[in-house]
């Protein structure tokens, strides 16, 4: 990152501001893929590039409160220049007890929602381009969100005015009560938001978790209800450390139609350059997922990395090398055999076929 300090009268107008902090920062991508994938999602096929900027406006103001606002853009992408277009945008005020967001940000049920495994009745709305306005404060220890969605379809009330209207308020509550910590979520029903993305979510849901530690076990107890539909889920996760190796394992009972019970087991270990994980799942509608993925530095910027994923059917091995200066080289081969993926192969979300990228981070 580059940081810039200018006159706020020359680069924002914060009104009563002496200087405007702007941060600068970006990434950049050039490389070749050999193979086109059954989907059109995320396909880089033959030469591929685009760069992206990030730009971050802070402003110190009054009674320890911070102005910001923070918005990114593509300079170019597969092509040699494209019209400039914003996104991601977030406007901020926050002090050290609260915070005011307005733009491309977490709804509050979301942002503070912690599951027991493999949930079916806990898909709070994550925000995927809606206009989502959220407070978040603090009280007595207790960190509380509440948002709502800026619809942009207009109403005309009575004298025929047209408004911008707020639908599915969210609320999140995360705090600790000695060896207890606690999460609360709560989302209202809207099912007629025009323009909602893949991840919003209709339903009204409502989720409660409960964590402790003991005899060097994390444990985590969890319940989502679907209220609009009368469905539930109950989970238990658990996590153990053994030497060098984190074993965890969680059960999930559902009470919808259709809708196995679910449960999954697994393992990571992590020991000097060696970095290896498991995990073996059965899911909702009774099929099983597997995967085995590890790493391995040779601390000379080189880390090798391999992987089979998918229940066996993504597999992938590739290396990468730290050129410095925020600079990677990727070098990776990946198959989907049941083409599933969509050129996000294993953990690390490889493009299928042979692919080498350099990217470099500023």
């Amino acid at each position: 990152m580059k940081r810039i300090l200018l006159a706020s009268a020359s680069i924002v107008a914060f009104a009563g501001a002496a200087a405007a902090e702007v941060t600068f920062g970006g990434e950049a991508t050039l490389g070749y893929n050999d193979t086109d994938t059954a989907s059109d999602a995320d396909d880089d096929l033959g030469f591929y590039w685009d760069l992206e900027v990030g730009t971050t406006l802070t402003q110190e103001l009054d009674n320890g409160i911070t102005a910001a606002a923070t918005f990114e853009f593509d300079v170019v992408d597969n092509d040699l220049g494209v019209d400039l277009e914003a996104d991601s945008f977030v406007l901020s005020l926050t002090s050290d007890v609260a915070g005011l967001y307005f733009g491309d940000t977490a709804q509050a049920a979301d942002s503070k929602w912690v599951s027991a495994g493999d949930m079916a009745q806990d898909g709070f709305s994550e925000t995927d381009g809606e206009d989502v306005i959220r407070g978040d404060f603090a009280v007595y220890g207790i960190d509380t969100s509440v948002s709502a969605i800026v619809d942009n379809t207009t109403e005309e009330d009575d004298d025929g005015a047209s408004d911008d209207v707020l639908d599915q308020y969210s609320i999140g509550m995360d705090g600790n009560f000695g060896q207890f910590g606690f999460v609360v979520a709560y989302q209202s029903e809207e099912d007629d938001l025009e323009g909602a993305s893949g991840d919003f979510n209709p339903e009204e849901l409502l989720g409660v978790s409960v964590s402790t530690a003991f005899a060097g076990a994390d444990v985590r107890l969890a319940y989502a209800r679907d209220m609009t539909n009368e469905d539930d889920s109950t989970g238990i996760e658990v996590a153990y450390p053994v030497g060098p190796v984190t074993v965890g394992g969680y059960y999930v009972i559902e009470s919808a139609d259709g809708d196995d019970d679910t449960w999954g087991v697994s393992a990571d270990y992590t020991s000097g350059p060696i970095t290896v994980a498991t995990f073996y799942e059965h899911e909702q509608d009774g099929s099983e997922d597997w995967a085995i993925e590890g790493s391995y530095d040779l601390n000379n910027g080189l880390i090798v990395l391999a992987g089979v994923s998918d229940a066996g059917d993504d597999y992938y091995v590739a290396s990468t090398y730290e050129l410095g200066g925020g600079a990677q080289l990727l070098a990776s081969f990946a198959e989907d055999d049941d083409d599933d993926s969509e050129d996000e192969i294993g953990d690390p979300e490889y493009q299928d076929g042979a692919t080498i990228e350099v990217s470099f981070e500023f």
